[in-house]
């Protein structure tokens, strides 16, 4: 059996439980069975407006902003409330879950992303991480010998008053 037939069965019969949890007015398991399927197919703008039309019907104006940021015809009151959520740009980059080597399906998505910056590399991630483990020490190191000198200043200072 080809293996894209067995995940287009098992999306096809997640989507069929997601319509029956919406169905009987179960939005929570939608919306997880949803974000299981855009973790597994993250480019999928489908998905993502289904997502975001759960949210809708919630009320939820962030996360329907959030999963509808990438489609032209998103809400834009929802739009703003994500952006204002996710004030920097590199937090809704993030938010957006969409891979950093996807290519983008239709014009709109490219434009859109090409204004968020591209997400960090777990490498660069890595990096700053060192970097401010390595500041970290370099202040506690720093700030020992000044309470060191603070106490060998303290010890004279008492031992002038002692005499």
């Amino acid at each position: 059996m080809d293996p894209g037939h067995s995940v287009s069965m098992a999306k096809s019969n997640l989507m069929d439980r997601v319509a029956n949890d919406l169905a009987k007015g179960h939005t929570h398991p939608a919306k997880q069975r949803l974000h299981s399927l855009i973790a597994a197919h993250p480019t999928d703008l489908d998905l993502r407006r289904q997502l975001a039309e759960v949210y809708r019907q919630t009320g939820d104006l962030v996360e329907a902003g959030r999963w509808s940021y990438l489609d032209e015809a998103a809400d834009p009151v929802e739009i703003l409330a994500f952006e204002r959520a996710y004030p920097s740009p590199a937090g809704r980059r993030a938010a957006l879950r969409w891979p950093a080597n996807a290519l983008p399906p239709t014009d709109f998505v490219r434009r859109r992303l090409a204004e968020l910056p591209p997400p960090r590399t777990i490498a660069a991630q890595a990096q700053r991480m060192r970097l401010s483990i390595r500041l970290n020490w370099m202040r506690l190191s720093a700030a020992a010998v000044l309470c060191g000198l603070a106490a060998i200043g303290l010890y004279a200072v008492v031992e002038q008053l002692v005499r």
